[in-house]
């Protein structure tokens, strides 16, 4: 989350756009309440990647292993994969993901990012779903240029 949240934070001032306050994701957690929103947080980045991945109707191997290999090189603990694992089993739900990330709508860059780097953008399909998500997470065109321009994309 920090990665994401740097790069977000990056982004957002690229497009001079940036908060005046630090993203959750790069500051000390303060309470309980900022644990609890930071892991809601983290589990809604950990759906925009496996969303990403099936974007083109299938979560390729390659996909599988860029996804639990940001995970393993972050240290995450074994839950995070079996979670991963378990949600790439189920349908792609794009509504519901979409409204799910309305709620919280600070986390929209990390979304994107996290997004971009779960899959190499080369499909129709893949290019649709990242252009949809950018839409409906009501990215500004600059914070999306400097995202894809900071993961290599643009």
């Amino acid at each position: 989350m920090a990665m994401l949240g740097a790069m977000a934070f990056k982004a957002l001032q690229g497009a001079g756009q940036a908060e005046s306050e630090v993203p959750l994701g790069l500051r000390e957690v303060e309470n309980d309440d900022q644990e609890a929103e930071l892991e809601r947080g983290a589990e809604l980045v950990l759906k925009a990647m496996i969303n990403a991945a099936k974007a083109d109707g299938r979560i390729d191997q390659q996909e599988v292993q860029r996804i639990v290999g940001k995970l393993e090189e972050a240290g995450e603990p074994e839950e995070a994969r079996d979670f991963i694992l378990a949600e790439m089993g189920k349908p792609l739900d794009v509504e519901g993901f979409l409204a799910e990330a309305a709620k919280q709508p600070q986390l929209a860059p990390q979304i994107y990012a996290a997004s971009l780097l779960a899959i190499e953008v080369d499909t129709p399909a893949e290019r649709e779903y990242m252009q949809q998500l950018a839409d409906n997470l009501n990215l500004d065109r600059g914070v999306v240029s400097e995202l894809e321009s900071t993961l290599g994309m643009g």
